[in-house]
């Protein structure tokens, strides 16, 4: 496989980009978004965390609650890793749940939410070939946070 282009990120812009694509489930869910204008400086393959950021908004705002209520930001970088993350208002999920989360094919939600369940496996997959890690807390009746980590950019072009 080769090896995308690895480059500053620029996450106002990508995460921008991401919510533009959602639009209509955004307006469907009557969402209300917040992200920072600025984000520490990660490096990556921006059509790949473009991709990372459409999944879990997606999901965010499917098993958000009504109105969603979407928080995104970032972790200063620790250990020249960068934690981005995205906050819902959602049912929230058991520790089960979060163990089963990124496996392929698990459809969590009891309710039934058209949609399939490889969204976060691709996630995983995504970070992990960006040389990150993938997250998830949640507390069950207080929505969840996902998260993913990718590396602080060296300065290098």
């Amino acid at each position: 496989e080769t090896q995308p282009d690895i480059m500053p990120l620029d996450m106002k812009i990508i995460v921008d980009d991401s919510t533009r694509r959602l639009a209509q489930l955004i307006e469907e869910t009557q969402a209300e978004i917040s992200y920072p204008d600025d984000f520490p400086l990660a490096q990556g393959y921006a059509p790949w965390v473009e991709e990372i950021w459409a999944n879990y908004l997606s999901n965010a705002l499917k098993y958000g609650g009504r109105p969603a209520k979407v928080t995104i930001g970032a972790d200063e970088p620790q250990n020249g890793m960068v934690r981005f993350w995205i906050r819902d208002n959602g049912r929230g999920l058991t520790a089960d749940e979060q163990r089963r989360v990124f496996t392929p094919f698990t459809r969590l939600n009891q309710v039934k939410i058209e949609g399939h369940g490889l969204g976060l496996s691709i996630v995983q997959r995504i970070v992990n070939r960006l040389g990150g890690d993938v997250g998830v807390r949640s507390v069950v009746g207080e929505g969840s946070e996902f998260s993913f980590t990718l590396p602080q950019w060296d300065g290098r072009i």
